[in-house]
């Protein structure tokens, strides 16, 4: 077996065992800031994808302001979960949000499919060569996109140079923010936060 294919099923072995145990990640939370910071910002976002949407908190907020958006996370019982959510909301909302089971790496959907792209503490768990590559293809040619990952050296972050070189290689970074964290757990992050255009 692959170390690549190895890591992976140990991730979706991880999250499939966080949902099973009822230690739902990110489900009962209220909307991110960034989430809250990006409908402001751009007012109108069209066709939406969310890459990693975990129980659709997010999502729905983005939905205000989309014409439609499709979350997808990797870990099934996360789909369902936001499902469930979605289901308690007005037809306005759900006409808009619908979920599925997706990989970040192989995004089943066509070319320039949207105008927007947002993934909250993902993409630096995935190939980010391949992943980025996956949220150009999806773009159209005026798509913008705002991507939150953990960067560092180590397990779980990506290295920042690397990140913003690769970002470069398909998109025109128009702002970017990093913002040292510390959780409840004082387990300490370094995000980085880029908003990218299609160039």
């Amino acid at each position: 077996m692959k170390f690549k294919q190895y890591i992976d099923e140990s991730e979706q072995e991880f999250w499939d065992d966080v949902y099973s145990e009822g230690e739902q990640h990110w489900l009962d939370k209220k909307p991110s800031n960034l989430t809250r910071r990006v409908i402001t910002k751009y007012k109108k976002l069209g066709n939406v994808l969310e890459i990693g949407c975990a129980g659709g908190i997010d999502t729905v907020l983005l939905a205000t302001v989309s014409t439609s958006i499709i979350g997808i996370d990797l870990v099934k019982d996360a789909i369902k979960t936001a499902k469930s959510n979605l289901d308690k909301l007005d037809k306005t909302i759900k006409s808009k949000v619908s979920y599925e089971v997706g990989d970040a790496e192989n995004l089943q959907f066509k070319d320039s499919q949207f105008d927007f792209v947002y993934s909250l503490s993902v993409l630096h768990s995935t190939d980010v060569t391949k992943s980025l590559s996956e949220v150009r293809r999806v773009l159209n040619d005026k798509g913008k996109a705002v991507i939150y990952v953990y960067i560092g050296d180590g397990k779980e972050v990506v290295n920042k140079k690397t990140f913003l070189a690769t970002c470069k290689k398909y998109f025109t970074i128009t702002d970017q923010n990093e913002i040292k964290l510390k959780d409840n757990n004082k387990d300490n992050h370094t995000a980085l936060i880029v908003y990218l255009e299609v160039v």
